[in-house]
């Protein structure tokens, strides 16, 4: 069968990143269609897939790959970013293909299946959970019968009535190692590219080793909330031979690892990078940790193969409000965590969140305050968005103000009853970036890293980046 996966268009600059600057960067091939597609096509089907934000493309764009490709069936993936474009895109599709089965799937299908359901009540099928095995009984089913079987674990799907029914979840795969890596061969590489500053070498693959959270309470977190998954993780000896195959057949030069946490366990750290040094792959690499499981030893083993940048989580100055969201780091373990990964000279991208519940404006000047004084090259400042499902999500509806859906970084959706209201709020971010990014210190550190042209040309695009959401 042919087989489309679409990512609905979504302006990711200004309603992701909340940047008033047009650019074109922070975009990655999309790993769960990927996930989805690679069984598809051991079996032999016909699979493309069309990611709208890289290429610019609108419903109508949509709607000529869908002309010339003629797909017996249509996958949408969405976050809940994105749902209002994904429900005009499968309008759109449906006015033109009406008998074409239309899937929706993704973050946004697990959260919000009625709010799918209400808004465009002509799609045919929803699928949540992990959706590799779903998918492909999908597609089999359509196959045999020309219907989507109405059994199918991890689908919403109407009854003989007409009325929607949810089938109980798909059983996780535990050994995920047994799941096919994703459909490389499905992306154009040449589309993608990371934010200026958070690369060494184009281009750049994301890889993703293991599924869920091995720590699993914070409270803003929907790793943590009612769709939170168990953790469960490829072996060292597959991700290296991704990684491979990656280098070899694509031309990867560059890996940002997608895990919450990649920097978890300091044995099987140890023995990726022993596997990656074996495989001679030196390819710079960046990952995300948690201040509170990073070890100097771990960190010095991962530099020497590779690791040039890690993406810290601090979220908060305030000891009390990382208790409150359950964290499970102190600002102490921030402090060494930070130490130690500079004095490596491994870069750091701190991300800190502004409007917590139980914030004011004198704590959120604190958070300030602790990012500038961990010394760190770079840092991100974002406005609390209550996700649903999350223990946050009922935090914040008794102790504030939930006053829209999520709109970008830089759009109040919540207002905690510490804030007079949601421009308070948003003076207190654009304070944060101009207090982070335009002092002396950190001036005089990014002026001694302009050493080529391409440097300064990432610098010249991130300030357009900064300025565009400050």
């Amino acid at each position: 069968m042919k087989i489309l996966f679409v990512l609905p268009p979504y302006d990711l600059m200004a309603k992701g990143y909340g940047s008033k600057h047009k650019l074109r960067a922070g975009f990655f091939p999309p790993l769960g269609v990927g996930y989805l597609a690679a069984p598809l096509l051991k079996a032999g089907h016909q699979v493309k897939i069309v990611d709208c934000p890289p290429l610019d493309y609108q419903n109508e764009d949509v709607g000529r790959v869908v002309a010339e490709f003629k797909p017996e069936i249509i996958g949408i993936s969405s976050l809940s970013a994105s749902a209002e474009e994904a429900y005009s895109l499968i309008k759109y599709l449906k006015n033109l293909n009406p008998q074409t089965p239309i899937i929706f799937g993704g973050a946004h299908a697990t959260c919000f299946p009625e709010k799918i359901i209400e808004a465009t009540p002509m799609v045919d099928c929803l699928c949540y959970g992990e959706g590799e095995m779903t998918f492909q009984k999908i597609v089999t089913s359509l196959q045999n019968t020309g219907a989507i079987d109405k059994d199918i674990s991890g689908i919403w799907i109407k009854d003989e009535t007409g009325r929607w029914q949810q089938n109980p979840p798909p059983e996780p795969v535990m050994n995920i190692d047994e799941l096919l890596p994703p459909a490389h061969e499905l992306y154009d590489y040449h589309i993608y590219m990371p934010l200026p500053l958070q690369y060494k070498k184009l281009p750049v693959a994301n890889v993703i080793t293991s599924r869920g959270c091995p720590w699993g309470h914070c409270t803003f977190c929907f790793e943590s909330g009612r769709a939170s998954q168990k953790y469960r993780r490829h072996s060292p000896r597959r991700v290296v031979s991704e990684i491979k195959n990656l280098y070899d057949n694509f031309g990867i030069r560059e890996v940002t690892f997608w895990d919450d946490n990649f920097l978890i366990n300091e044995g099987w750290v140890t023995e990726f990078c022993d596997l990656l040094d074996a495989a001679g792959l030196k390819i710079p690499w960046s990952a995300c940790g948690r201040v509170n499981t990073v070890t100097k030893t771990m960190l010095e083993r991962a530099k020497k193969s590779g690791l040039w940048c890690i993406f810290y989580g601090f979220e908060t100055g305030n000891a009390d409000l990382l208790l409150r969201i359950k964290k499970g780091a102190t600002l102490e373990q921030a402090r060494q965590a930070a130490k130690w990964t500079l004095d490596l000279d491994i870069d750091i991208r701190g991300s800190f969140m502004l409007g917590l519940p139980g914030e004011t404006p004198v704590k959120g000047f604190k958070t300030i305050q602790f990012a500038k004084e961990l010394k760190i090259p770079f840092a991100q400042f974002l406005l609390t968005f209550p996700e649903w499902g999350t223990e946050l999500y009922d935090d914040a509806l008794a102790h504030g103000q939930i006053i829209s859906p999520y709109e970008g970084r830089t759009t109040a959706t919540y207002v905690p009853s510490g804030y007079k209201d949601a421009e308070e709020l948003r003076a207190m971010q654009k304070r944060a970036y101009h207090s982070f990014y335009f002092n002396p210190a950190f001036l005089w550190l990014h002026l001694k890293r302009l050493t080529s042209w391409d440097k300064i040309k990432q610098y010249y695009l991130g300030l357009k980046y900064i300025l565009g959401v400050s």
